[in-house]
């Protein structure tokens, strides 16, 4: 079956007209579409209505984006047990949904993360401790507030802030291309969880190689010094814990 092709915004409307008001869909996409647009002109397949609606209503979305050079290529994926379905996207263009098993999804990340320079190393998780994370101090930050009001760029800021601290002003001013994983859980029952969690991790890509940056109490993220097999060994645990979301998902939904 060749993927469908569609604006968000029109597979919203789809959706909607379906049998998937917004209020079930899942919030990544109640963000991305705020605001139906009116009915499109074209009606989608019955197959294609499906597959929209199943892709706006999944209870797990796994978001995987990489950014480089004023370009963003985007994979959205809406995971189940079995059968995942898949929004892509480059920049502005329209997207292209598909539906593929859940046991593919590793590769098509893969594909992503090699278009985006990320050497196919094993995939392993680099377990670091919060105390060995890079950030700047709060004397560090406030230099960095004063230097952008005198005018200066936030990569001249940052470098002067970070000063002696090599892979810390790697980090905090890297050109290289920027990874984003995301995992949004959402169940309209309530009762696998009550309200929407999202987890989210960043990678960016220095002159002195690849940093990862969490989030943490603080103004700025921690940064860790990381190898390239972290992002797809970050991934797959991610996507296995969407795969068993949305299982008690669907079991709950098929005890009522």
């Amino acid at each position: 079956m060749s993927p469908l092709t569609a604006r968000v915004e029109q597979a919203a409307r789809w959706a909607a007209e379906s049998s998937a008001p917004p209020h079930d869909w899942n919030p990544v996409y109640r963000a991305l579409v705020p605001d139906l647009l009116p009915a499109p002109l074209s009606a989608p397949a019955e197959g294609d209505a499906d597959l929209v609606v199943r892709q706006f209503t999944a209870p797990a979305l796994l978001v995987v984006a990489a950014a480089h050079e004023g370009s963003t290529r985007r994979l959205r994926i809406a995971v189940a047990p079995a059968e995942a379905t898949l929004e892509s996207s480059r920049d502005d263009d329209p997207s292209q949904w598909l539906a593929i098993p859940v046991d593919q999804v590793p590769a098509v990340i893969s594909e992503l993360l090699a278009d985006a320079g990320v050497d196919q190393h094993a995939p392993h998780l680099n377990l670091e401790r919060t105390s060995d994370g890079l950030r700047l101090t709060p004397a560090q930050i406030a230099h960095v507030h004063r230097s952008l009001r005198a005018g200066s760029s936030p990569e001249e800021a940052f470098a002067l802030a970070a000063g002696p601290d090599e892979r810390l002003r790697d980090a905090l001013t890297a050109s290289g291309p920027r990874l984003s994983l995301s995992l949004t859980l959402h169940d309209p029952s309530g009762t696998v969880t009550e309200e929407p969690v999202t987890w989210s991790r960043l990678w960016a890509r220095g002159e002195r190689g690849l940093y990862r940056m969490d989030a943490a109490d603080a103004p700025l993220p921690l940064v860790h010094p990381v190898d390239d097999g972290d992002v797809l060994g970050t991934a797959l645990p991610i996507l296995e814990e969407g795969v068993r979301f949305a299982a008690a998902c669907a079991a709950r939904s098929g005890a009522r």
